[in-house]
């Protein structure tokens, strides 16, 4: 199968607002991307902050985003960044020196005049450009010579519509008729026959940018006279990208729009949520200042109003009546004009599907479909890549830790690390819920993929916060089914959760009923190669150890009490137990059982002759190994556990496991180590031998839990196309 073509989309409209540029910035990067000829990079000219036109390109499988605001090395500002045209051609430059793209799709004239010193990148470029002087008699002598230079060394010339066509060949004579290829506007594909108007409420609807040459004020501010008439209808606008234009516009806009009796601002919406709101309605407004008559280009919320069914006012111009015919019937250039023609459209049933149908024929040429059709045969045209070079793929994929405790994922990132194709950013929590904002705020938008250690308070903060662009991944270990974080978390932004044990994942489903195709089952990763050197001391044999005596579900007394029965069999034995005093801790202190737990429990030890001598506390380190020299059995009395990293040291370092049958215990480590009380932990140590060479599961090896974590996050990355 020939290798896809590699396009990247560098253009000026920034998707983290909503205006027809954008949409069109969006929809041709899905256009080439469902030819399923191309897979598609697409340069964010800001850090995805919004999932209404971004969400449709982290969805599509041949669509990866490029966070532009990343790539020019900011970070303290990135979310508030947004390049300006010369870094947008220098990302742009970068990424084709890595990726050497068949096609560079660029809209903008500044970006494009910013490539032109890049004449290798520049040769593959296909310009869109509609920010130009659209009369020849408008160009100086230097413009007209820049403009030459950006269609003699370009590939292509994506033209809107004819007119610009006509522009081209006047201000760049000569140039070969293959050089142009029409790229008109896109609407969504007309799944099925609309509503017919006579059926649809009274609605009129706007969508898209508030400008003063949009006349958007004065539709809000006409409002009130048509409403007169029509009490029954509504006028509803959509968007919320207001302009600067001229003074007092925003304020007065916004006025308007929040206090206009009969007028409905619904704000940003997606794409497809527009399109319902379209086919309810009875008649779009596309009205313009008449200073804009003598446009090259047309909106494309006209054809989205005629694909929906609904008829548009829109200026008489020579484009309008190319397009559409000089009989149009709601056609407006004057305030008068437009207030008699929406009256007609709200009172004249006739009137209005007349407009609606003239609008759908022109609608049904410019569709999606019919769009990739188009492009797939440009792309078949191109040169194959079977035979080319490509350099490859370097930057690695950057991963941020979250987390309060992180001891069980630093040797994980470690060997993740050291396979080249990972970057870590930590974000280190100081508690369940607590974490420095600002901090995490500024790390955020520095991802590719968001890691939170234990399903916490972390995992509820990220879920509400992640990028559009980012995947988020976290890893489930027991605690997390008994506090409140989860059921806060945002579901629908986490991609996936990993739990350490099979146990775990079943009581976390029943508890949050989320879908199991989401999950997997990825052990802890013990580091083997760091206790194969360990050499037992004399006396080993006759030691007990923990790892760990807190919470009291550890279960503290239950070691306590073997360790009693052996020394009535043997007074060589003991009971080391590794870690902090568990009434250092501070959430101990806090919770009244466990802290009459562990005082009864140690003074029992403190006051017994025969225990007081035989149970030591080694305190906390990273000396784990040296002290499994001093252990022959490593013991896991709990009453619940996840996984239990300790009992997998144990068994790496030669200790014997002497395990309480908890919940998952035996699958996880198997039954021949499995005990149900006390006597039966007594009768395994005394009957038994240390076993210095029980086999370790393979697949809980630091190397094969590494190599599991890898292929998830690389297939999450890639299902959800990333660069």
């Amino acid at each position: 199968m020939p290798e896809l073509k590699r396009v990247l989309v560098c253009a000026n409209p920034d998707l983290n607002y909503i205006d027809g540029s954008s949409i069109w910035a969006q929809t041709i990067a899905l256009v080439f991307a469902e030819t399923g000829l191309a897979r598609v990079d697409f340069l964010a000219k800001s850090t995805p902050r919004r999932d209404e036109l971004y969400q449709p390109l982290c969805d599509h499988k041949n669509v990866n985003i490029i966070n532009g605001a990343r790539e020019t090395g900011i970070v303290s500002s990135m979310l508030a960044k947004r390049l300006d045209h010369q870094e947008m051609a220098e990302v742009a430059v970068k990424f084709d020196q890595k990726n050497d793209y068949d096609v560079i799709v660029v809209r903008g004239y500044d970006i494009a005049k910013s490539l032109l010193d890049n004449p290798m990148v520049f040769q593959k470029c296909w310009i869109y450009l509609t920010d130009i002087p659209q009369s020849v008699e408008d160009y100086s002598e230097s413009e007209r010579e820049e403009i030459s230079r950006i269609a003699r060394k370009c590939a292509q010339l994506l033209c809107q519509t004819s007119g610009f066509r006509d522009l081209w060949k006047a201000l760049v004579p000569g140039l070969p008729e293959v050089k142009y290829k029409l790229y008109p506007p896109v609407i969504p594909d007309i799944e099925s026959e609309p509503l017919p108007v006579a059926s649809r409420q009274k609605q009129v609807v706007y969508a898209g940018k508030f400008k003063p040459d949009w006349m958007t004020l004065e539709m809000a501010e006409i409002w009130p006279e048509i409403y007169s008439k029509h009490p029954d209808a509504q006028l509803r606008m959509i968007g919320d990208k207001i302009h600067f234009d001229s003074e007092g516009f925003q304020q007065r806009m916004k006025r308007a729009l929040e206090h206009t009796p009969g007028l409905k601002w619904l704000g940003a919406m997606s794409r497809d949520d527009v399109q319902i709101e379209l086919h309810q309605a009875r008649v779009g407004l596309s009205w313009r200042d008449e200073s804009m008559n003598d446009t090259l280009e047309y909106s494309t919320k006209i054809l989205e109003y005629g694909g929906a069914g609904c008829g548009a006012i829109i200026n008489r111009n020579p484009l309008h009546e190319e397009l559409l015919g000089e009989n149009y019937p709601l056609f407006a250039n004057t305030q008068g004009q437009y207030i008699n023609a929406l009256d007609a459209a709200l009172a004249d049933d006739e009137l209005a599907q007349t407009a609606a149908d003239q609008l759908m024929a022109v609608a049904k040429t410019h569709t999606f479909g019919t769009r990739v059709a188009e492009v797939s045969q440009w792309l078949s045209s191109l040169p194959g890549r079977d035979n080319i070079n490509r350099p490859a793929e370097t930057r690695k994929i950057r991963v941020l830790v979250a987390g309060h405790d992180l001891k069980f994922f630093t040797p994980l990132q470690r060997r993740l690390e050291e396979t080249g194709k990972f970057e870590f950013l930590v974000d280190q929590w100081t508690g369940h819920n607590s974490h420095d904002e600002k901090k995490s705020l500024e790390l955020l938008p520095q991802a590719d993929v968001i890691f939170c250690e234990w399903c916490l308070g972390n995992l509820k903060w990220y879920s509400h916060h992640r990028l559009p662009h980012q995947r988020l991944v976290a890893r489930f270990h027991a605690q997390e089914a008994k506090v409140p974080y989860m059921a806060h978390a945002k579901w629908d932004a986490i991609d996936h959760i990993a739990f350490v044990s099979e146990h775990t994942r079943r009581q976390a489903i029943e508890v949050f009923d989320f879908h199991q195709e989401l999950t997997s089952v990825i052990p802890n990763g013990i580091d083997v190669e760091k206790f194969k050197g360990v050499k037992k001391q004399g006396g080993s044999n006759f030691s007990l150890g923990m790892i760990g005596s807190a919470p009291k579900s550890k279960r503290l007394d239950r070691a306590v009490d073997v360790l009693e029965k052996l020394l009535e069999e043997d007074e060589r034995y003991n009971l080391r137990v590794k870690g902090m005093n568990p009434l250092d801790y501070g959430w101990i202190l806090s919770r009244p059982d466990e802290v009459k737990y562990y005082r009864e429990l140690l003074n029992r030890i403190n006051s017994s002759p025969k225990l007081r001598r035989k149970v030591v506390f080694d305190p906390p380190g990273d000396d784990v190994p040296q002290w499994f020299s001093m252990i022959g059995y490593i013991f896991s009395p709990s009453d619940h556990e996840s996984f239990h990293m300790a009992v997998g040291e144990g068994i790496a370092a030669g200790a014997t496991p002497v395990i309480w049958s908890w919940e998952g215990a035996a699958d996880i480590w198997g039954e021949s180590s499995i005990v149900r009380d006390c006597l039966e932990a007594r009768d395994l140590v005394v009957k038994g031998e240390v076993d210095h060479g029980l086999n370790f599961p393979s697949s809980y090896t630091l190397e094969s839990v590494a190599e599991r974590w890898e292929e998830l996050i690389f297939g999450i990355v890639h299902k959800f196309n990333w660069r």
